[in-house]
């Protein structure tokens, strides 16, 4: 439990062209009081931000008006800050994926689909790339669940597989594919590659 305490109030500077998204995301990122959020409207003001203030990581938009969240996050990393940086965005093509990982950056959000899901998995990935960053090992029991965790939805994962490979009622068909999906999200929530 020790590892949490030492990741209390996470300070988090949040770019995004849309005032909406940013009051949405602050609201569920504070309402626990693990984090401390900062709202800027465009890229510039992010990196105005970053000389005046620290952070322990920055969560920024993909497509904004002058500078996108590609040249943003390449500004501060020329400038020498290696601060956990993170792409929340509705952009879902590979090669921005692929771009924004390759530029530095620790992991890419797509917007959409279920907001809870998505903000407890921005909460997540915040928590995980500042703990590495800071090289704070996590619980001894955060990595046993986390195993558990993953060899159940594995193994959940492959009997939805061999149900599919049976023949299916024209409703079952539907309930397969969405189980498959939400394992794939959980998954990728944990850091497991996709398959």
């Amino acid at each position: 439990m020790s590892g949490n305490k030492c990741l209390s109030m996470i300070s988090v500077l949040l770019v995004d062209d849309e005032p909406v998204i940013l009051d949405i995301a602050r609201a569920f990122l504070e309402r626990h009081g693990e984090f401390s959020v900062t709202t800027v409207l465009s890229a510039q003001e992010g990196l105005t931000m970053l000389q005046e203030q620290s952070f322990d990581a920055v969560v920024s938009d993909y497509e904004m008006p002058v500078m996108n969240g590609l040249a943003f996050l390449r500004a501060i990393r020329e400038n020498g800050n290696h601060i956990p940086f993170i792409i929340f965005t509705g952009r879902g093509r590979e090669d921005v994926v692929i771009e924004a990982l390759n530029a530095g950056a620790d992991y890419y959000i797509q917007k959409g689909g279920d907001p809870r899901a998505q903000f407890t998995e921005l909460a997540y990935k915040i928590r995980e790339s500042v703990r590495k960053k800071k090289d704070i090992p996590p619980p001894a029991e955060h990595d046993h669940v986390r195993t558990k965790v993953i060899t159940h939805l594995h193994a959940i994962k492959d009997l939805v597989a061999q149900l599919q490979a049976t023949e299916l009622t024209p409703g079952q068909e539907p309930l397969l594919q969405e189980s498959g999906a939400h394992i794939k999200d959980l998954l990728n929530l944990f850091g497991e590659p996709r398959l």
